[in-house]
């Protein structure tokens, strides 16, 4: 016979109600949905902001690696990180070319406010306050600090950057190298602090960017 009663021919129950998604994603936690809503507020925060020096809104350029900002470490003014790292490759070109004592600090000030940074930071965000920037610096710096150095090479090598290098200075035992501080003194006696090159300087170089791949 048929089925009768919520029981089918085979002497089995029917199932009256649906049984669970088993695709339902899981619950989301109270820390994971903070998250998704800070991330949120961010994207929001950033999808209008306009570089400096094309003049296009960043999250709306044709290809999606061009949509990161370039953080300058002296000012607040908002670039593209191509066109900043283009307009800091400039001057290390001309740098190189007229031999110029002011060209490369020229090229390391901002082109809108003249404020001279030492480095550029690339971001997918822009920050909203001074909190979010130097969490996005401190961010980037503590990646780039867990890097070993390839000049260094555990000790093997010599970085011409010295402490101010960001990368990891680390000894094949896993212990790094202590900055000390060395001191000399020039004809007339004078006590100088003597210092390498700065590691931020050389990445703002199309050079610099490619060593450190």
């Amino acid at each position: 016979g048929g089925a009768h009663g919520g029981q089918a021919s085979d002497g089995t129950l029917s199932q009256d109600t649906a049984a669970p998604d088993a695709f339902a994603p899981p619950p989301v936690s109270q820390e994971e949905a903070e998250r998704l809503r800070i991330e949120d507020e961010r994207t929001a925060a950033s999808a209008k902001v306009e570089c400096g020096i094309c003049l296009e809104i960043v999250h709306e350029k044709p290809r999606i690696g061009e949509r990161r900002f370039g953080l300058l470490s002296g000012c607040d003014h908002p670039f593209c990180l191509g066109c900043i790292r283009d307009w800091r490759d400039g001057g290390v070109v001309r740098e190189a070319t007229e031999q110029t004592s002011g060209a490369l600090e020229q090229a390391r000030k901002c082109p809108l406010c003249r404020t001279q940074s030492h480095f550029t930071i690339p971001s997918t965000h822009w920050p909203r306050n001074a909190e979010e920037k130097d969490a996005i610096i401190g961010e980037y710096r503590a990646r780039m600090d867990r890097i070993p150095c390839r000049n260094f090479d555990y000790g093997d090598g010599h970085c011409p950057f010295g402490s101010s290098c960001f990368y990891a200075h680390v000894y094949r035992d896993g212990t790094r190298e202590s900055h000390e501080i060395r001191k000399t003194t020039d004809a007339e006696g004078n006590l100088k602090i003597v210092g390498g090159a700065r590691l931020s300087d050389w990445l703002d170089t199309k050079q610099g960017r490619r060593a450190f791949r």
